[in-house]
């Protein structure tokens, strides 16, 4: 089981998820005729995470910096890895875009490079590549070619591609914080997922019953109710969803103890009726009189 600081951090980063994905299946099921109802369960769940996830900022990455938190800096080193070959796809396709598919500058710069590959190396072989493309983007042509107006729409993309290089080396190095900063940052972090955790629960509860009619949205982002661990309780189930309501024609407590005290009066009274006869035995009734047995046997005179 993980910490607090940890399962508070997993929450958060849920939460992040889970609003992306919302948002990607509200466009999806607008596509699709009808379903107003369900349009409308999941652009509440949309609108209600998206509020509750306002104000998080950097806080995923701040804390980062806790020693609690080690465990979870290579994940984020690989989003950022991730991060840096989106800023290179787009890099490539601005120059295709600016100039040609085939543009020398292309080749210059990536020497056919694959860059989907590059989601997937070691810190090392990305290092290599990172360290290798500054340097080709430092070259005589490359200055000349990115000098033209022809490139000058993708100067910006270059920019990016610098910041995510940055950003990525970045992630393997996190400075020591005092025990009064790690303190506040503690503690806002548990804040912040305290406030995300029912809103969080309530999108993904309403996303699957918008989504019901269109299962396979289900499965595609992810939104499908994950199987409980055996004997874990269900922190969705609510008693009034698993057990009948009360019979409304049934007795109410008050009423119960008035019968039950009828109950009680009617049997004092039996008790002080038989103390009243004293000895004398009751004269028993013709009625509950037995029928005396004949000696005589059937059929004989």
């Amino acid at each position: 089981m993980g910490t607090p600081l940890l399962e508070a951090f997993e929450l958060i980063a849920h939460s992040k998820k889970l609003a992306r994905r919302l948002d990607a299946a509200a466009a999806e099921l607008a596509k699709r005729p009808g379903l107003a109802d369900e349009k409308a369960w999941l652009e509440t769940a949309r609108v209600r995470l998206a509020r509750a996830c306002e104000g998080i900022g950097d806080l995923p990455i701040r804390v980062l910096q806790l020693e609690e938190l080690e465990s979870m800096r290579g994940d984020r080193a690989r989003e950022l890895q991730g991060e840096v070959v989106d800023a290179l796809e787009r890099l490539h396709a601005g120059i295709g875009f600016a100039a040609s598919p085939r543009s020398p500058l292309i080749e210059a710069l990536f020497a056919n490079a694959k860059l989907p590959v590059l989601r997937r190396v070691e810190r090392e072989e990305l290092e290599r590549f990172c360290a290798d493309f500054e340097k080709r983007l430092a070259s005589g042509y490359a200055k000349r070619m990115l000098a033209d107006e022809t490139y000058a729409v993708v100067v910006p993309a270059i920019q990016l591609v610098r910041a995510a290089f940055e950003a990525w080396r970045a992630a393997f190095h996190y400075p020591p914080i005092d025990d009064e900063a790690a303190r506040a940052l503690s503690e806002e972090l548990v804040i912040v997922a305290h406030r995300l955790d029912l809103p969080s629960r309530q999108a993904r509860l309403l996303a699957q019953a918008a989504l019901l009619s269109a299962r396979e949205l289900l499965d595609e982002y992810d939104l499908t109710p994950k199987p409980r661990r055996r004997g874990a309780p269900d922190p969705d189930t609510h008693a009034i969803l698993e057990q009948d309501p009360p019979d409304p024609d049934a007795p109410t407590a008050e009423e119960l103890a008035e019968l039950e005290g009828l109950g009680d009066d009617a049997d004092a009274g039996s008790s002080e009726d038989a103390q009243a006869g004293g000895a004398d035995e009751p004269a028993e009734s013709p009625a509950r009189a037995k029928p005396k047995r004949s000696k005589d046997k059937p059929g004989r005179a």
